[in-house]
């Protein structure tokens, strides 16, 4: 049963192939003053960000610049020491980016950071999440069971950094996000004129490193919903910033994941014009280790005889869920700025979700 706790601003597109997508979008982007949500506003994808770094990760494998089952040492400047039984198996990306690379994170890994500077992701790993820990450390058998791992999509992102030598962000946006039109101003419908005048991209990042050319005009702004907690009021801090772009820097309309999650869904049914080719599609959503729901970025889900691709997000004050319905071809995004105090299961986002789930020959 969903939560009883009212969502303060609730958020949903749904589409698929060869559809323009539905958006919708109820409630308010900030309790204190009133302003409402729109379907043009930016709210925090959380660990959504996960299925962006995946596709990211595949495309230059593509391109010959990463490579999925090779040790990921390779990529990296910081040590990944083992446990005496954590065997001596190569942690490879696709060990990374399915949560099964041995890896188990600190309490802290996961925890709001003090906006600011992005966080010096070389020195984490180095040392440790909490100070005198130590470095990163390989604690289970590599590619044997599931341990869900935001560590993991740091050396992520510290490998897409170096193996390219730019910033993760930039990264992203050139061979993801752009060719999709997810970067650039966007025209703002007139129904959101008032509250957010002129022009804004329908994705932000939590925070770019402008001293090695990141874009600032990137970075979310004041336009973006606010964090509410599980009372309904706005959070201290409005806009909670984590460790890594990759686990959880991601900031987008739900109308902008729709649009990724379709252009995958096409090219995993064959189509060339994608993002990612159909292999590298049929890859990323298969599961790489015995655990069979986790995928690169993303979990394979069973309804009835179909397959769904679903990843969710849950961070201080925002949650939300993506849904990819294969067989549909079609998809459902759903995102509140609030923190509902249950997870996806019992909360407004996984309601939509579900509805739309077991709705006939929809998303």
């Amino acid at each position: 049963m969903p939560s009883d706790r009212a969502a303060v601003g609730l958020s949903v597109a749904v589409g698929g192939s060869g559809l323009a997508p539905d958006a919708c979008a109820t409630g308010q982007a900030d309790v204190r003053t009133h302003r409402p949500l729109l379907p043009g506003t930016l709210l925090h994808a959380c660990s959504m960000s996960k299925l962006v770094a995946a596709v990211t990760v595949l495309r230059l494998v593509e391109l010959g610049t990463l490579d999925l089952d090779t040790d990921a040492s390779r990529y990296l400047d910081v040590p990944l020491l083992r446990a005496d039984d954590a065997h001596d198996r190569p942690v490879t990306l696709a060990h990374l980016l399915s949560h099964q690379a041995g890896l188990v994170d600190p309490d802290a890994a996961g925890e709001p950071v003090v906006a600011g500077a992005s966080p010096d992701l070389t020195a984490l790993l180095n040392e440790g999440v909490v100070p005198g820990a130590g470095p990163v450390a390989v604690t289970r058998p590599p590619g044997q069971e599931f341990v869900y791992s935001d560590v993991g999509y740091w050396l992520v992102e510290h490998a897409v950094t170096r193996a390219t030598g730019r910033p993760y962000p930039d990264v992203v946006d050139d061979l993801v996000l752009a060719p999709l039109g997810l970067t650039g101003p966007t025209p703002v419908p007139a129904a959101e004129s008032a509250p957010l005048a002129g022009t804004h991209a329908p994705t932000a990042w939590a925070y770019v490193d402008a001293g090695t050319g990141g874009r600032l005009d990137r970075v979310v702004d004041s336009g973006a919903a606010v964090g509410h907690g599980t009372d309904g009021t706005a959070l201290d801090d409005e806009r909670a910033v984590y460790r890594g772009l990759a686990a959880a820097g991601l900031w987008a309309t739900p109308t902008a994941l729709l649009r990724l999650l379709v252009d995958l869904v096409d090219s995993w049914h064959g189509s060339s014009d994608g993002v990612l080719t159909p292999a590298s599609a049929r890859t990323l959503w298969s599961a790489p280790g015995p655990t069979r729901h986790a995928a690169l970025g993303a979990f394979l889900l069973r309804h009835g005889t179909e397959t769904v691709v679903q990843t969710h997000g849950w961070g201080a004050g925002f949650q939300g869920i993506a849904r990819a319905h294969l067989d549909r071809r079609s998809a459902v995004v759903a995102m509140m700025c609030s923190d509902p105090g249950t997870d996806q299961d019992g909360s407004a986002v996984g309601a939509v979700a579900d509805a739309c789930t077991e709705a006939p020959g929809s998303s």
